[in-house]
This record gives structure tokens, C-alpha cells and sequence, in this order.
């Protein structure tokens, strides 16, 4: 099929959108002998997660905490000669950027190319109808085009606040953070969440002066709350300054840079001057020129309304991912297609639930979440109790020079646990055996049969259950504490 020569050709399935959620939907499908159009309005395969979020803000964040390594080597017994202080090479590190996703992303395409009921073409697909489509190419005419069945995975895009100077110059989604041309010398942050946080300490430990402007009463509200203010008292000791009940009013030119004035719950105003300042405030999906109003799919500002199939109000119309809304992670628009592709081959499928989702926070340390919080539980009708580790008795994390955390959520009655938390570096590594646990309803009794490598911070998870179950039972938990 040539779309670029030929109109109302027909395909089995029209994918809208080639990130995380679309491309493997596309894959599978296509490796199943269904004829499937992908259709990419950027400039390759991974969406935003590749190009303009996940791995591109890990890429900084490593070259962050190498730099912080080596300020902190003499507590290793690691010295440097005067001459040898360690200093950041900007432009190194974006070449490094560049390299890593110009190479993830040729493998992506490789492996679609490969696909021969696959194709790919890079524009704008707008439904026409429940089984139409017009796809615009660069540079020719729209085709049209008709579908069997469509996925929307289209994703999503930052949220635009109505604050006046948002559109001035230094003023960054916090995408466009990721494409400074240097390190800035001062940088103002508007929005604690996940993203806020995360550059806000990335900028701090690569020598930026970094405020961080937060509207809620502490970073992280759908967060541990425990775990959250510990890390919140982190940023504050890194030297992050921390203003929480701040909300943004107004942005203003100021020689040198910018200025931002803020309020609080109070009334009272404040003002902060930075050279940049970057608006961490959420995204929405991304609905606009999709032709919706062409069909009955329905939406509100949190996203598309599906059912436990990720069915739209059309019947042969699907979505996946951030076009859903909440939750907007890479790994859960992935498992979305996984099961939608399932599903429409006829197979079995098993489409997650929010409550089995895993997340990492990529602050420093990191932040990782399995399950539940306490809240969420509450919300739930659960009648939940807690038990927490602390990491400065933990081997693995002395070696490390590390502390932190680990929390779990456990059923009072049948002990079975709902939600594992984690604050400590290498937390993102540590919560893949949380996601396990979560999803398989592991009771506190299986994890403290695990046999855990001593010693290493996954250890924890089983010295927590041993020392809860002695807890629970009346015993002394002296005799459960890690090995020496």
C-alpha cells in the first residue's frame, strides 16, 4: 500500500500515535498477520517517553549523580589532585542525549520495518468517522483511508496555565528544559510533582541555583505521605529552595532574567528572580484535531471515556495511554496495548488495574511505588496497617552510603499485601519485586519465605515481613534483623 498515491485504501487497524502505547499495539497486531497503519506525527517511533521525557531527563539525571559521585569520593576514600576537580561538559552530555535516542529509536523503526503488514508513515491521521480516517502527509494531499478497527494513542502534552508571561522567552515546558544549551544559572520551577521534583534536583546537582514553587502543602500529594516528606526535607538539605502553598500569579521580563510572583494560601505574595524558569504543571490529553467530532467518543478534561476494554463509545474504537488520563506512564500505556492487542486477536487479556501499577520517581533518592498508599487503600473500604524499614540499619545501603525507607500496605486480617513504597537509590530496580507482589496478592507469610541475596537492598523486603509477622504474633524482633 502506497498512501501517498492512492485514496480510501482500507488497513485492519489505524494506530494513531507512535509512543509507548501505540507501537507495541502496532507490533503485535502486524506480527499477528493483521494489515496495520501506524501513523507518527513526530519525528520517529518512542513519543514523548523517548524524545522528550523519560530517557532524555535519566540521560541528565546520570550525568547529574556522576558529577555528585565525584563530590562525595573522599567519603569512599577517593581522593583528587587539586587540578582534577570534576566539572560538567554540557555539551558532551547532549551529544551523549542525542546519541541514545537517535540509537533507541532507529531500533524501533528497525524492528517495525521488519513487519511486512506494517506500515508506518510519519503525519497527522484525523477520524472522519467510526471506520474513516483522513491521513495528511508532509508536503501532498490528505488520503483517505478505511479501518476495521483504530486505536488512539496519541498521548499527551503539557498543560498550559493561565499565567500571565507564561509565553515570555526563558519560560520552558519542562520538555524544553531537556534542550538548554547550557546549564542555567538560576532556575525558578513552578509544580511539585514527579516531574517538577525530578528536575528540580537534576538542575540542583549540576550547579544550578533552583527554587521550586509547589501549590499543594507538600511535594508528591498522591505519594506516600511519609516518604514524600522525607525526600521533601532532601531537597530542602541539597539546598533546593522550597516554597510549598506557593501559587504562581504572574511572570514578568527582568534584566538578567525573569520574576515570578506567587501567593499562598494566606494571601500572602512573594517574589523570586531566576534566569529560566520552567512550568512543571501536569499534562492533558492530547484530544485536539483528532476528529472526535466526528464519532460519539465521548471526553471530559481528564481524558477518553473507555470501558474495562479500553472500548470508546464507538464499538471498533479504542484508546491506550495518557489519552485516558491518570495514570501517565510509559510502562502503563505499554500494558494497556499489550492487552488491547490481545484482546482484539481474540485471545485472552488481562487488562491492568490501577491498583497493580508500579511507578518510579526518578528524584535523588528515588522514589518507587507498588499498589496502593495507605489513602488510596482507605478509599478503597481496605482495612490496612503498615510496617516500615528503615535503610539505616541495612548493609547494602550502608556500603552505598544510601538511606531511606521501605513501607508496606498490608490486609489487617488476611495480611496480604496491597502497596509497597520505597525511598532509597535503587528504589526503581527494588520495586519490580514490589509489582510482583502486589499483582500475585503476596501475603506478609510468602515474603518472608523468599530467600533474599545478602546482601543487596531487595533483602529488606523479606527482613520487613519476618520482623511485622514476629511483631504481630508478640514475639521479640531482635532475633529478626538482617545478618551482620
Amino acid at each position: 500500500m502506497n498512501l501517498s498515491s492512492q485514496a480510501d485504501e482500507s488497513v485492519d487497524v489505524l494506530v494513531i500515535g507512535g509512543g509507548p502505547g501505540g507501537t507495541p499495539a502496532a507490533l503485535a497486531l502486524a506480527q499477528a498477520g493483521r494489515r496495520v497503519l501506524l501513523v507518527e506525527q513526530g519525528d520517529g517511533l518512542g513519543g514523548t517517553c523517548l524524545f522528550e521525557g523519560c530517557i532524555p531527563s535519566k540521560i541528565f539525571r546520570e550525568s547529574a549523580l556522576r558529577l555528585h559521585a565525584a563530590d562525595r569520593a573522599g567519603e569512599f576514600g577517593v581522593g583528587f589532585d587539586a587540578a582534577m576537580k570534576p566539572a560538567i561538559d554540557w555539551q558532551r552530555v547532549l551529544a551523549r542525549k542525542r546519541d541514545i535516542l537517535a540509537a533507541r529509536a532507529a531500533a524501533a523503526l528497525h524492528n517495525a520495518q521488519a513487519l511486512p503488514t506494517l506500515q508506518i508513515v510519519r503525519g497527522h491521521a484525523r477520524l472522519l468517522g467510526a471506520h474513516r480516517a483522513e491521513i495528511s502527509l508532509p508536503g501532498a494531499a490528505p488520503r483517505g483511508l478505511r479501518f476495521a478497527h483504530a486505536i488512539l494513542a496519541a498521548g499527551a502534552q503539557a498543560a498550559q496555565p493561565a499565567l500571565v508571561g507564561s509565553d515570555l522567552a526563558g519560560v520552558h515546558a519542562s520538555e524544553q528544559l531537556l534542550s538548554l544549551d547550557r546549564v542555567p544559572d538560576s532556575l525558578l520551577l513552578v509544580g511539585g510533582g514527579p516531574i517538577g521534583v525530578e528536575m528540580a534536583q537534576i538542575f540542583c546537582l549540576l550547579g544550578s541555583r533552583v527554587t521550586l514553587l509547589q501549590g499543594r502543602e507538600r511535594i508528591l500529594p498522591s505519594m506516600d505521605g511519609d516518604l514524600a516528606l522525607q525526600l521533601q526535607q532532601r531537597l530542602q538539605d541539597s539546598g533546593i529552595d522550597l516554597r510549598c502553598g506557593a501559587r504562581a500569579q504572574s511572570i514578568v521580563a527582568v534584566p538578567g532574567g525573569l520574576r515570578v510572583t506567587y501567593s499562598d494560601a494566606q494571601g500572602n505574595g512573594g517574589q523570586v528572580e531566576a534566569q529560566h524558569v520552567g512550568l512543571a504543571l501536569g499534562r492533558v490529553p492530547r484530544v485536539a484535531d483528532l476528529g472526535l467530532e466526528h464519532t460519539r467518543i465521548r471526553h471530559d478534561g481528564k481524558g477518553l471515556r473507555v470501558d474495562a476494554h479500553l472500548q470508546t463509545d464507538e464499538p471498533d474504537v479504542y484508546a491506550v495511554g495518557d489519552l485516558l488520563g491518570q495514570p501517565m506512564f510509559a510502562h502503563w500505556a505499554t500494558a494497556q496495548a499489550q492487552a488491547l492487542a490481545a484482546h482484539l486477536l481474540g485471545k485472552p487479556a488481562a487488562f491492568p488495574k490501577p491498583e497493580h501499577n508500579s511507578a518510579v520517581i526518578f528524584s535523588h533518592p528515588e522514589f518507587a511505588t507498588a499498589g496502593l498508599t495507605v489513602a488510596q487503600a482507605q478509599a478503597a473500604g481496605l482495612i490496612v496497617d503498615t510496617a516500615t524499614y528503615d535503610y539505616a540499619i541495612d548493609a547494602r545501603a550502608q556500603i552505598g552510603g544510601e538511606t531511606g525507607l521501605l513501607r508496606l500496605v498490608f490486609e489487617r486480617d488476611s495480611r496480604r499485601i496491597v502497596g509497597v513504597h520505597a525511598l532509597i537509590e535503587g528504589a526503581s530496580d527494588l520495586i519490580g519485586e514490589g509489582a510482583l507482589i502486589v499483582r500475585h496478592g503476596l501475603t506478609l507469610e510468602q515474603l518472608a519465605q523468599a530467600i533474599h541475596p545478602h546482601p543487596t537492598l531487595t533483602e529488606s523486603m523479606g527482613v520487613l515481613a519476618r520482623q511485622t509477622l514476629a511483631r504481630l504474633q508478640g514475639l521479640a524482633t531482635h532475633a529478626h534483623h538482617p545478618v551482620p
